[in-house]
């Protein structure tokens, strides 16, 4: 049996299991990584650190708002819009193949 069946195999059980044989699945599976491979653990821990970093920044900047806030903000919108104030699909994928 190659990899890619083994890999398969794992799936089907995965899929098959029910929540007490996923519980200690995951626990074998913990065990295996931190045991063989310990980088790809702290990978991940480094990315959801990285997540939960830019959530934290991101939520900063969020602020509840009443719905007069709102309706005014895309009457805004609209306004900038029949203006022809906006960016185009386009144009932002031009700019965003330079970041």
């Amino acid at each position: 049996m190659d990899a890619i069946q083994k890999k398969e195999l794992l799936h089907l059980r995965i899929e098959q299991a029910n929540e007490q044989m996923l519980d200690a699945l995951a626990e074998m599976a913990e065990t295996l990584f931190k045991t063989w491979q310990p980088e790809a653990i702290e990978e991940v821990v480094k990315e959801e650190k990285n997540e939960a970093e830019l959530a934290a920044i991101y939520a900063k900047h969020l602020k509840p708002m009443t719905r007069q806030e709102m309706k005014d903000e895309l009457a805004e919108a609209m306004t900038d819009y029949e203006r022809g104030d906006y960016v185009t699909l386009e144009e932002m994928k031009k700019e965003a193949a330079t970041w």
